[in-house]
């Protein structure tokens, strides 16, 4: 007879200071952003400001005591709707924790949040190239694609990262 496994109990909790390191390893195993001073300095400095942010949110999944993931959400104030959202800018697990529920424990983590922040929808940010975009990792947590809406970005050169 064969016993289910169980699967291990994924622990979310806010970044805290000495997570630093493992976030910043993530974003070295994803691609580093070229726009990030080489020594790290610039993730770093982000990071340490967001902790302390009022808007921000940053939590962490841990999965056998280790850091698997994270996410980084923003609380959105519009002046056209009646409340406020939250914007869901990256998730990210290491490739070594994915497929063990980690990214959808962080996804319930944010909107738990969000709904005690009282925001009325969470929007999330993905490239098509994205391995969890391929996957349908959002649509199968009940998240629509937004045919109607065009995303435009323009790119803003303002001198040196600080």
């Amino acid at each position: 007879m064969a016993w289910p496994l169980k699967k291990p109990k994924v622990r979310i909790r806010p970044l805290r200071e000495d997570d630093i390191d493992t976030v910043m390893q993530l974003h070295r195993e994803l691609g580093w952003n070229p726009a990030f001073r080489a020594d790290g300095s610039t993730l770093r400095g982000r990071l340490t400001q967001l902790i302390s942010g009022d808007n921000a949110l940053l939590l962490v999944a841990e999965l056998n005591g280790e850091v698997a993931g994270y996410v980084h959400g923003e609380i959105v104030t519009y002046l056209l709707f009646a409340g406020r959202e939250m914007l869901v800018s990256e998730l990210f697990v290491r490739e070594a924790f994915r497929g063990k529920g980690v990214g959808s424990a962080l996804l319930a983590a944010i909107e738990a949040e969000a709904v005690r922040h009282k925001c009325f929808r969470i929007s999330v940010l993905n490239s098509r190239e994205r391995e969890s975009y391929k996957r349908g990792f959002y649509a199968r947590l009940g998240y629509d694609e937004r045919a109607h809406v065009a995303n435009f970005i323009k790119r803003l050169d303002w001198g040196e990262e600080s």
